[in-house]
């Protein structure tokens, strides 16, 4: 058998092979990683770690905004985390939603002909962009707290609607006997129909902006998706009897009942998410847009498309594969940044997690939980917007 190296050669010397350097590096990660492990096992204590003691009573309670009613007499500190844990995903929801919305009108306005709407969305960013989201946080509870009337001179907007220091008070769909004396449960097959009118406008919807793609001639897409959900809607509403009613909040004494109220702890903190990441997501939006061939616009504007239908048939779903990924990061630090809801004194899961590290301690466990929590949330989201990248990735064959 004929030698590997030429005759004469010498061989290559152990420190400079590849593989070996390699499962060196590797050798030297595992052993620092295991005494990590060992310091920490030893320095902690970790013979005592548990979490048995989250199914105790609580013993404490908090805002609840939960589906069901929850007290710190009847329900362990799990039950009590959880509460925390929806209303975290509550805010994060939120403030998703309404950073992305205001991040894409202030990131077009941006790009506006017009000096001073440019100018305006200019100022927005500058200002919510380089000033600390706590700072932004505690001065919008402010604003609600001092700059809002006491519940006693409460603002009425037409008997419907209420704005006060206590938070604002709105009406809110509840399920109902309807014509018919139906049960309840008749209230979520309206959702499900709601759902099922919204998936076929969106696919017509789809297939006429195709069609508007394809003749350059406008097929009012939206205008049609809107009139068969508004068709859907009303019908199946009919058809159940109208199994859902519109329960309207009143005043009584110093506080809010019936309808729904949004708190002014709940408020101050989607808020400030809001305004802080809008101002991020407006200049992806601007540098997604701005990234774009300037011969698309001139494409776009040769077929006689509007200026609306060149923002949203040509000009945003190819800014989407440059502005989906940076978004992504925006939502996760939407989702970190909640914690910040301690300073206001929303109870986040955060806040709950602190009461019950206070109350029960093993301040190592929940710190633990809060971590999974924060990191479970954080790769559900980033699995949703990978999937919809994946949607706008052009995938070359």
């Amino acid at each position: 058998m004929a030698s590997a190296l030429p005759p004469g050669a010498a061989p290559v010397p152990l420190i400079h092979r590849r593989s070996f350097r390699d499962f060196a590096t590797q050798g030297v990660y595992v052993a620092i990683t295991a005494l990590v492990f060992a310091y920490v096992y030893v320095s902690l204590d970790l013979r005592e770690f548990g979490f048995a003691f989250l199914n105790e009573p609580a013993a404490f309670n908090v805002a609840n905004q939960w589906i069901v009613d929850v007290d710190g007499v009847t329900n362990s500190r799990i039950t009590m985390y959880m509460v925390g844990v929806w209303s975290s995903i509550r805010a994060v929801m939120v403030a998703i939603a309404l950073s992305t919305i205001l991040g894409v009108v202030v990131g077009v306005a941006r790009l506006s002909n017009n000096w001073l709407i440019a100018r305006l969305a200019m100022l927005f960013v500058e200002i919510f962009r380089n000033t600390p989201l706590l700072v932004q946080v505690v001065l919008v509870y402010s604003v609600f707290l001092v700059g809002l009337p006491q519940i006693q001179n409460v603002i009425r907007i037409g008997d419907i609607a209420f704005v006060s220091q206590r938070g604002v008070a709105l009406p809110w769909p509840v399920p109902d006997s309807g014509l018919w004396g139906a049960p309840e449960w008749f209230a979520g097959l309206w959702v499900l129909a709601l759902l099922i009118s919204a998936a076929v406008a969106m696919r017509i919807r789809a297939q006429l902006q195709e069609r508007e793609r394809e003749t350059g001639q406008s097929q009012n897409a939206n205008r049609r998706a809107l009139t068969i959900f508004a068709i859907g809607a009303v019908v199946s509403y009919l058809v159940l009897g109208a199994p859902v009613s519109i329960d309207a909040p009143v005043v009584i004494g110093t506080h809010y009942s019936e309808g729904i109220v949004v708190n002014p702890e709940f408020a101050a903190l989607v808020t400030g998410l809001t305004l802080y990441t809008g101002a991020f997501i407006a200049e992806i939006v601007r540098a997604g847009i701005q990234a774009l061939p300037r011969g698309q616009t001139e494409a776009a504007n040769a077929v006689g498309l509007s200026g609306y239908q060149r923002l949203t048939l040509v000009i945003l779903p190819q800014a989407l594969r440059q502005i989906i990924p940076s978004v992504t990061n925006q939502y996760l630090n939407i989702n970190k940044n909640s914690s910040l809801a301690y300073a206001v004194l929303y109870d986040d899961l955060f806040r709950v997690a602190n009461i019950v590290q206070n109350k029960a301690g093993h301040a190592l466990e929940m710190f633990f939980v809060i971590i999974v929590t924060y990191m479970v949330i954080s790769f559900v989201l980033s699995a949703v917007m990978n999937f919809f990248n994946s949607r706008v990735t052009v995938h070359e064959v």
